[in-house]
């Protein structure tokens, strides 16, 4: 008669682990107590909920309870996280419903929604030195989104927003023109030395003749946002 083999530590973790996050496809490992697997299973997934809930308010809104719980539960058991971090897991919810899910079943601007919602704790985070400035394009008009706007086709135009977080360490939001992206990502360029070498490339890309008159306009749309704190004068 043969003996089985008893599971190390490792291998314990992973029936362990397994169960919890797909309870479904992985049974419990052996000799634990089904009524003490139910409270892990509901204490683990429930943490997770909660925080996802808490970070993505408007995902959440726009969600009944059924097709929530079926989200975090699919994401919960086939993502694989690269996190230990409470605040950054949905980051990963974020880069698993732009880069993983497939589901018809889905809004069809789920994933820009959640990048759009998690951009605000990211920023929050961000140890880059205040004020910063992220400029960001996307397909919907992410920021109208809610209980009363749930488009089903992306518009023919591109939305442009700017997410900045103020000395005052205030988050905020506007939305912005094609132009002023542009002329942000621009001015992060290290091979952009100048203002003047941002303005004839700008120039060069909006086949804009008159260098003189962008110039004009590049330096009152840069006071304009100035003074509402989305840059600094670094």
């Amino acid at each position: 008669m043969s003996v089985e083999k008893p599971c190390n530590l490792r291998e314990q973790q992973l029936l362990f682990a397994n169960h919890l996050r797909n309870p479904r496809d992985f049974a419990a490992p052996a000799g634990i107590e089904e009524r003490r697997m139910r409270i892990y299973r509901h204490l683990f997934f429930g943490n997770i909920s909660n925080v996802l809930a808490t970070t993505f308010p408007v995902i959440r809104s726009i969600m009944n309870e059924e097709q929530w719980e079926a989200l975090v539960r699919d994401f919960y058991a086939t993502h694989r996280c690269e996190t230990p971090l409470f605040p950054y897991i949905a980051g990963e919810l974020a880069e698993y419903l732009l880069h993983e899910r497939d589901s018809d079943a889905d809004y069809p601007f789920l994933g820009e929604l959640a990048w759009y919602e998690w951009s605000e704790i990211a920023l929050r985070h961000s140890d880059e030195t205040m004020p910063t400035c992220w400029p960001m394009v996307f397909r919907f008009p992410v920021h109208r989104i809610g209980v009363g706007y749930l488009p089903q086709q992306a518009p023919a135009t591109a939305t442009y927003l700017l997410m900045y977080r103020r000395c005052d360490e205030q988050i905020k939001f506007m939305e912005s023109s094609a132009a002023t992206f542009r002329l942000l990502q621009l001015l992060d360029d290290k091979t952009l030395p100048t203002l003047q070498d941002v303005c004839e490339q700008l120039a060069v890309e909006m086949q804009h003749q008159d260098i003189l008159s962008l110039q004009t306009m590049v330096q009152d749309t840069l006071q304009q946002l100035l003074q509402a704190g989305v840059i600094n004068n670094s």
